[in-house]
């Protein structure tokens, strides 16, 4: 169960938050999804009795991978709300998807969840994310989900098995007088331009620190925020101090862990400055 929730990675939105990088999806009250799509139904629940009302329902196309791979904290591809019944109705291209769910934010925090929050998912009798496979076309049911664990950070202190290779970036993130700077996460892109952030680092605290696990070696190029992203930037966000659009661009050996990497930031102060596509 620990392994399981370092997994997991939940996002904390408010409401009426528009990403650019993650789609919102709309339930439809049809059965079945168009020809090209399909249905992707089902509940979650915080025990037997009492429904997961008015939670938030985080999903991951499988073609990234699970939710989250060991010791990597995915970006969801979508995220939409349940009903006050915990159910939700979605309509999805045809694929394998995966899907957890917790509920709403007490702080507006756009981006990874804080220690102890609880993340609901269910799992196969492997003990491995479940999988729901949609079908253009049909609707697939994924039941009533109800089994929780609370997400903990520093997962480098969990067992995750020799077998699992993970490339790891570690460092610091500091202001203008190289003083850490709590609150920021940073984002993993294979295309800053045209892409999405596929992979994200816990939140730093007070000492600034963050770490970053990607799934293999190559090119990525990092930014730093203080959420998700996309949209106009507001005054008190995390930007790089010279740019908000600036990637740090870095390419790490596949299983290597690089660390000492230093990420100065500032936040802005003036309202509305810049609006990010690539986020």
């Amino acid at each position: 169960m620990i392994r399981k929730c370092a997994k997991l990675l939940i996002p904390v939105l408010p409401l009426l938050l528009f990403l650019n990088s993650i789609v919102f999806a709309a339930g439809k009250p049809d059965d079945t999804g168009s020809v090209a799509n399909g249905v992707l139904v089902g509940q979650f629940k915080i025990d037997e009795k009492t429904p997961l009302a008015d939670g938030l329902l985080f999903v991951y196309n499988s073609t990234a991978g699970p939710s989250s791979a060991d010791k990597l904290l995915r970006v969801p591809d979508i995220i939409t709300r349940l009903d006050r019944e915990g159910r939700f109705h979605l309509e999805l291209p045809p694929g394998t998807y995966y899907l957890s769910a917790s509920t709403l934010p007490d702080m507006a925090s756009k981006g990874p969840p804080a220690e102890g929050k609880l993340i609901y998912f269910r799992t196969n009798p492997r003990g491995e994310d479940e999988a729901f496979i949609v079908s253009a076309g049909k609707k697939t049911d994924a039941g009533v989900i109800s089994s929780s664990a609370p997400f903990k950070r520093n997962p480098e202190n969990h067992d995750f098995g020799q077998d699992k290779i993970v490339t790891t970036i570690e460092g610091i993130v500091v202001d203008a007088d190289s003083k850490p700077v709590e609150g920021a996460i940073i984002l993993a892109y294979v295309d800053p331009i045209q892409g999405k952030a596929f992979q994200v680092s816990e939140r730093t605290v007070k000492d600034g620190k963050f770490a970053l696990r990607l799934p293999k070696g190559g090119t990525y190029f990092l930014r730093v925020r203080s959420e998700y992203g996309g949209g106009s930037l507001k005054e008190g966000e995390i930007v790089s101090i010279n740019d908000p659009s600036e990637v740090m661009t870095i390419t790490p050996k596949n299983g290597e862990k690089l660390t000492g990497v230093t990420i100065r930031v500032k936040r802005l102060q003036r309202g509305p400055l810049y609006n990010s596509n690539s986020d």
